[in-house]
């Protein structure tokens, strides 16, 4: 493919992909602020209803179609006259052209008002067809008795007004309409308000799309890097998990519907293990608030490392929700947890559930006990040297400000960001909690990511179509020229580590 053939595709994806963060932008704030969507949606519909039976003046119309043959010849003698049409093109051209002149002229209006002894407030309307001697006139009035005198009378006087512009003429009714007895202007409730809420959801786009602009959000891994100063560690896709209550353990089994989520999931997990040393088996994953997809981050990564034949557990440290629990047991109240453990009432085999073949799961368990517990530091020691990998459903961050404390007791620290969630500002308020904690900050997971037309699902500079990671070609593996600054801690040999191209990486093995 040439260069400027690529280069068109490249732009067309990255202009498609803008679309979709605007379009999920707007919904993603609609949503959360859907009282003044739906209040925006009535005023409109109110509006278009109080404009339809208050404002807008009922109007009457009379119509007719008729066909105008000029005078062919005479015999005064006789007192026979022929009128005929025939067609010639230059000929029907002047008359469709001048059948609208003569309707609205000022000697038709007067010769009407003379007619009928009174003024005339009708309006006249003359549409001819095209090329012919047809004409179709409307009458408009306030009145329905005003349209229907009108139209009598314009049929009366138009042969005589127009005999000074085209000759003596003949009027032929083709069709004449009654005395007309409803509005023709008359809106049904079913069009007032779809009209109303067309008019209402156009507002809204405009509305939340000048507020999405306004609002400093993450959308895609560049603001990561631009406004955050860090990079991402991969971007998952929306996925619609599939629960089955079918199984033996008694755990409801979770499955993922979405190849490509599955397939992120996976590059996740190799881009971690190439971040992280092999003693750096306790990874903590936190966000910045809730309904982030920290939890099914968390879970499907466990997977992707189970999957992978390393046997890994995974503990939710999440007092403040105990999803996993509520989502995968039937009866999450009588859960025996990570809670009872540090309240010295359970063994470390009874809070540990089998999941599946490599994946455990400790759940939070019911026990409110505070983070600072010592138990917790045991517990995670004893845990160390049973599991190739631990991943930890920390608390978010804004939520509980000292989840830093569950931070102290693992390695490596993920942060997922669904795009579009929170501010910028937010984030960085709630990095602050756990930057200065022992766990090593690694990257940033962008969940819910929209991607692109042109590539194969992990969006604009990710697994396209153009090669494995070849968006970042265009600034430069690692973009060392922004560094990581924010007092993230990143190494050098990390950054080089991330970047680097699997694919080379496996030869040099």
């Amino acid at each position: 493919m040439a260069k400027n053939e690529v280069d068109i595709n490249t732009q067309a994806d990255e202009e498609s992909g803008n679309i979709l963060y605007i379009a999920y932008d707007v919904i993603n704030i609609a949503k959360k602020h859907f009282v003044i969507f739906f209040l925006i949606m009535a005023i409109f519909i109110g509006a278009f209803f109080g404009y339809s039976f208050l404002l807008k003046k009922p109007m009457y119309r009379s119509s007719a179609t008729f066909s105008i043959t000029p005078l062919i010849s005479s015999d005064a003698k006789s007192g026979t006259s022929v009128y005929k049409f025939n067609y010639v093109s230059s000929f029907a051209q002047q008359m469709s052209e001048t059948f609208p002149y003569i309707a609205q002229s000022d000697n038709l209006r007067q010769a009407i008002q003379y007619d009928l002894g009174r003024p005339m407030t009708a309006k006249i309307t003359a549409d001819p067809v095209l090329k012919s001697n047809i004409v179709q006139v409307y009458i408009d009035s306030a009145s329905p008795d005003d349209s229907y005198e009108v139209m009598k009378s314009f049929l009366k006087n138009f042969p005589r007004v127009s005999e000074y512009i085209i000759g003596d003429t003949r009027i032929n009714i083709i069709y004449e309409s009654k005395k007309p007895t409803e509005p023709y202007n008359e809106s049904s409730i079913f069009k007032i308000i779809a009209f109303g809420a067309i008019a209402g959801l156009i507002v809204n786009i405009i509305v939340f799309y000048l507020w999405s602009m306004s609002i400093d959000v993450i959308r895609d891994k560049n603001d990561i890097t631009y406004k955050l100063n860090s990079h991402s560690i991969s971007e998952l896709p929306h996925v619609n998990v599939k629960r089955n209550s079918k199984n033996k353990s008694g755990l409801s089994k979770i499955s993922f519907t979405d190849s490509v989520f599955i397939e992120a999931a996976r590059l996740m997990r190799k881009r971690i293990q190439s971040l992280i040393n092999k003693d750096e088996k306790i990874i903590a994953i936190t966000s910045t608030a809730r309904s982030e997809g920290k939890t099914i981050t968390a879970f499907s990564l466990s997977k992707a490392f189970a999957g992978n034949g390393h046997k890994t557990l995974l503990i939710d440290m999440d007092f403040a929700s105990r999803a996993l629990q509520k989502y995968l047991l039937k009866s999450p109240d009588s859960c025996v947890g990570i809670s009872d453990y540090a309240a010295s009432n359970s063994s470390l085999e009874s809070v540990i559930k089998h999941y599946k073949e490599n994946f455990d799961i400790a759940f939070a368990g019911n026990k409110n006990v505070k983070y600072s517990n010592t138990a917790f530091k045991k517990f995670f020691n004893e845990v160390r040297e049973i599991y190739d990998y631990i991943i930890v459903d920390m608390p978010s961050c804004k939520i509980v400000p000292n989840a830093a404390e569950v931070a102290d007791l693992c390695d490596n620290l993920l942060f997922v960001e669904k795009c579009g969630s929170s501010t910028v500002a937010d984030i960085k308020s709630a990095l602050k909690y756990v930057l200065y904690s022992k766990a090593r900050f690694i990257g940033f997971v962008l969940n819910d990511y929209v991607p692109t037309s042109g590539g194969y699902g992990y969006g604009r500079y990710g697994y396209s179509r153009y090669g494995y990671l070849g968006g970042y070609r265009r600034y430069g593996y690692g973009y060392r020229r922004y560094g990581y600054g924010y007092g993230y801690g990143y190494r050098n040999k990390y950054q080089s580590k991330y970047f680097e191209e699997p694919e080379k990486k496996s030869k040099s093995k």
